[in-house]
């Protein structure tokens, strides 16, 4: 058991002085610098928190009280935020249920394609335009068919066979014998009996 101080001799609490005195000197020099001030109050605290330390439990009781109104801040600003942004969408709503023309359960339908899981639509206008496209059908493209017409190659010649098919034969013969009597004779240059250059 250790002895008390008033078990020490003269000579004694001398030494004892003497070897806290370095101790004593380093926490006057702590507590004296307004950096490290607070840091030894607070461990100081920390070891006895029944013991009384004016600084610190008046600059926790307006830290705590700050924390709490700033909580209490923010609760009515993200409330304030929540309403402004409800009466937008609201407003944004009711305008576009107007404009094109669209019920209830057509807004249902509208805000589902905004909210669904794959591609949302982010906006009512964009999604109210997708919605109302879905449900038009499309509309037929007007067009006039007209038969295709053909006209005959040649119809001076040709002409004179139609509707008969043994006199066709025989134009095509006389005219497979024109183009290759055309040939052999040298009129067509590089085919036949015609000579080049």
């Amino acid at each position: 058991m250790p002895k008390s101080l008033e078990d020490y001799t003269v000579d004694e609490l001398l030494a004892h002085a003497k070897t806290t005195e370095s101790s004593h000197s380093l926490l006057q020099s702590l507590t004296a610098n307004p950096e490290t001030r607070e840091m030894i109050q607070r461990a100081i605290k920390k070891v006895n928190p029944k013991i009384s330390i004016p600084e610190i439990d008046s600059r926790d009781t307006v830290l705590a009280a700050v924390a709490t109104e700033r909580e209490e801040r923010l609760k009515l600003e993200r409330r304030i935020q929540e309403d402004e942004i409800r009466r937008r969408l609201e407003t944004n709503r009711a305008d576009i249920m107007a404009r094109h023309k669209l019920s209830k359960d057509d807004m249902l339908e509208v805000e589902k394609l905004m909210t669904r899981d794959t591609d949302p639509i982010p906006s009512y206008e964009g999604a109210a335009l997708v919605y109302k496209a879905s449900r038009q059908s499309a509309t037929p493209t007007p067009a006039t068919y007209m038969p295709p017409t053909y006209e005959m190659p040649e119809k001076d010649i040709w002409g004179k066979g139609i509707g008969n098919r043994a006199a066709l034969d025989k134009i095509a013969i006389n005219e497979a014998f024109g183009a290759w009597n055309e040939i052999m004779s040298g009129k067509v240059p590089g085919l036949g009996g015609a000579k080049l250059n």
